[in-house]
């Protein structure tokens, strides 16, 4: 136990020496980008159109912005090219999730081999979800064509997989340079905001007595996910204010967060799927959050689709990690949908993470390589986009508390009034329209 401790101590020690020097690192670099201070605005809305939307007006020009619009997509079985193209190793082996079933498909479903595991009621959504198993003698592939024709219009998909948006370590520098800046207990107060992740130590020093409420959706016969990434996430949001010796600072610490964690040990693993998501998101709505942080990365299909519209149509923002799988990966989920605002991750230098997902879907860059998180061993150095997504949805929740509607086109265009362009001119699949910079209006 006693070298245990002087141990941990030696670390402490040696970790603390590393941020004191990160600290100069950072300011050194800002300097070298030309970075200036952050504005602040009133978040008063000076106008609105006749259907009473914000007129959002460029900082530079005084011209009204362009709200760049996109589609919501519809939520569809996948299609024959969808089945081919999909990778069994991305899901839950031998499952699939089924939409509002008639409930007089049941016993057709049990003779010809599927076996109904669990039955998700997602009251606030209205709606009801099966997860199955399909035949042994049946792919995941062979069910869903059996399925879609047995069943033309029922939506049916599989049990996608997801991981944690989460690198490797260094410096932080992050506060600095989205010039957020230090603010007190109180800031965030009367905000809601949720988070899916893994699992939050509510003891751990930066959220000891926040106004945190943690629920664990993953199966009951399976350990959850360590508490490393997602007490980090949690504390970037609603960590109580900066103290060295303990925590960095939460961005938002008088908010109040509902946490969700999906994530479960399968084959030593930390994995989290769709299935646990739909229940998360479903008990979300009903805390009555109005951002959702999702720092997590998967692939997409009908379900995802549909239970991201679910999100969106009661009027909740979500904002997603862009993914870690390189810049040649396809598109990860949730950030891939064209109504979620999509984070990528940055370092000091303003360069972007080499392990980041590339792609148009991509809207905003944070900092996210190197830096100081909090975690229930105590301060730790990570990198990941799952670490720049809390800054856009922190920015996210001060919009919404200001009173702007929760479209995610119009909150885009507003956010780009405050965005350093990075990359090539406009918007671009590595950065998005690039680094957004903004301090919140309370002390």
């Amino acid at each position: 136990m006693a070298i245990s401790c002087l141990k941990r101590a030696v670390l402490n020690a040696a970790v603390a020496v590393a941020f004191i020097l990160a600290g100069t690192a950072a300011q050194n670099a800002l300097a070298q980008t030309g970075l200036g201070d952050a504005p602040s605005p009133s978040w008063r809305i000076l106008k609105r159109d006749s259907q009473g939307r914000p007129v959002i007006l460029d900082k530079g020009t005084g011209q009204e912005l362009e709200v760049e619009k996109t589609e919501t997509p519809d939520a569809d079985a996948p299609t024959e090219d969808e089945i081919r193209k999909i990778d069994p190793s991305t899901l839950m082996r031998g499952q699939l999730l089924l939409v509002n079933p008639a409930r007089n498909i049941r016993t057709q479903l049990e003779k010809i081999g599927f076996k109904i595991l669990e039955e998700i009621r997602l009251h606030t959504m209205g709606a009801e979800v099966w997860r199955v198993s399909i035949p042994p003698s049946m792919s995941e592939k062979g069910a869903l064509r059996r399925l879609k024709k047995d069943y033309p219009d029922l939506l049916v998909d599989t049990n996608e997989t997801f991981d944690l948006s989460a690198g490797q370590v260094g410096p932080d520098f992050s506060r600095s340079f989205v010039g957020w800046g230090p603010v007190s207990a109180s800031c965030g107060s009367g905000m809601r905001i949720g988070m899916i992740d893994g699992a939050v130590n509510k003891a751990t020093a930066a959220l000891y007595r926040q106004r945190v409420t943690y629920e664990g959706f993953n199966a009951k016969d399976r350990k959850p996910a360590g508490e490393t990434h997602g007490t980090a996430v949690a504390s970037m949001l609603v960590g109580k204010p900066v103290d060295s010796a303990k925590n960095i600072g939460g961005l938002l610490p008088g908010a109040s967060l509902y946490a969700a964690g999906i994530f479960e040990i399968r084959g030593g693993k930390e994995v989290g799927n769709l299935g646990n998501m739909l229940k998360a998101a479903d008990w979300l709505l009903k805390s009555r959050v109005s951002v959702i942080n999702m720092s997590i990365a998967g692939g997409g299909n009908g379900v995802m689709t549909f239970v991201l519209n679910k999100l969106l149509e009661k009027g909740v923002v979500v904002v997603a990690a862009a993914g870690n799988n390189g810049p040649r990966a396809k598109p990860a989920w949730p950030a891939a949908h064209p109504k979620v605002i999509a984070v990528t991750a940055i370092d000091n230098q303003l360069k972007i993470y080499e392990q980041a997902n590339q792609g148009n879907y991509v809207d905003f860059a944070a900092p996210g390589v190197n830096l100081v998180t909090t975690v229930p061993s105590g301060l730790k150095l990570q990198s990941g986009t799952s670490f720049a997504a809390p800054f856009i949805a922190a920015m996210v929740a001060i919009h919404l508390d200001a009173g702007f509607p929760s479209d995610p086109d119009q909150l885009r265009a507003s956010l780009r009034r405050y965005t350093k362009d990075l990359g090539r001119s406009g918007k671009d699949d590595a950065f998005g329209w690039g680094l957004v910079r903004l301090k919140p209006s309370c002390r």
